[in-house]
């Protein structure tokens, strides 16, 4: 497997990564390859694409990287970043192959840029801190279509459901979808890409599906009660509830909402924008976040 530095810039460009994000992982680049360490991530990324993106092999190769950090002398999310996008190289050859649309693939690698936004949030630096994410995309079997991500994965509720008179029943197939942090989530936006997906997956996977799934922070049952009216309120409301879950931490998501600041205790977290102010509000008078699982059956 090649990459040069040319394509890796591309990939960069293809996303509209900031000059600055483009800049550091191009300077950690040349310092690995000046000092010989270049040859280790490209085999690295090897490894990740011999397995398809496998995510137990990502993650050890995620685990190994990141523990090069203070041999190579470069940040350990700079160092992930790099290893993935030589794998997205991989993935562009394959997709090729496949004959599967390049819109697609330039809408799923998009997913880099988000999350080394918010990489860059979070730790300061324009890298890669959820590598495993990737397993999906490597294997290609999830997808950027439009304003979100899909995949094909069974339904998680552990009893027959009824949703606006279709069945579903524990283990059929639904069109599961991922929220990336790509900006507002217009509801024309969504209806957009919730079409995209029922004819993506009826074109490229023999079967007609129109059932979508999430699990997700955003349709907690407590959260939804509390958000303020608004897109995020609207795209909650799609769903049939079917199952709920809190964690012992009281809101785990809370870097989605609150940044580098997410740990502070619940009456020092900015309350900037509406979602902030109802979530600490709620934190602050002893309320837990976690997520919820529902679905909802696409009105055509």
């Amino acid at each position: 497997m090649t990459e040069t530095k040319e394509q890796m810039t591309d990939l960069m460009a293809t996303i509209q990564l900031p000059e600055e994000g483009i800049r550091q992982l191009l300077d950690a680049r040349e310092q690995l390859e000046k000092e010989g360490h270049w040859d280790v991530i490209v085999q690295t990324a090897e490894q990740v694409m011999t397995a398809d993106g496998e995510l137990s092999v990502l993650t050890k190769t995620l685990e190994e990287t990141e523990g090069r950090e203070e041999t190579f002398g470069v940040n350990r999310y700079l160092l992930d970043a790099l290893m993935l996008f030589c794998c997205w190289e991989e993935v562009k050859v394959r997709y090729e192959k496949q004959g599967l649309p390049m819109d697609v693939f330039d809408k799923s690698l998009e997913d880099m840029k988000w999350k080394m936004l918010e990489c860059y949030e979070i730790h300061g630096v324009y890298g890669n801190f959820v590598g495993h994410w990737y397993d999906g995309f490597f294997n290609l079997t999830r997808f950027g279509l439009g304003r979100l991500q899909f995949e094909l994965r069974p339904f998680e509720g552990k009893e027959d459901c009824e949703v606006d008179g279709v069945q579903i029943h524990p283990g059929d197939t639904v069109i599961n979808m991922h929220i990336p942090s790509a900006g507002p989530m217009k509801p024309e936006l969504l209806d957009d890409a919730f079409a995209r997906a029922e004819v993506f997956f009826k074109e490229h996977f023999p079967k007609d599906y129109t059932v979508f799934g999430v699990e997700s922070w955003l349709i907690d049952p407590d959260l939804v009660r509390i958000l303020p009216e608004g897109n995020m309120k609207a795209y909650a409301d799609r769903f049939h509830l079917v199952a709920a879950e809190k964690s012992e931490t009281i809101f785990p998501d809370g870097w989605r909402v609150f940044g580098a600041e997410w740990k502070k205790k619940p009456e020092e977290l900015p309350r900037k924008t509406g979602l902030q102010r109802a979530i600490a509000d709620y934190l602050q008078q002893g309320g837990k976040l976690g997520s919820g699982y529902g679905i909802f059956v696409r009105k055509k």
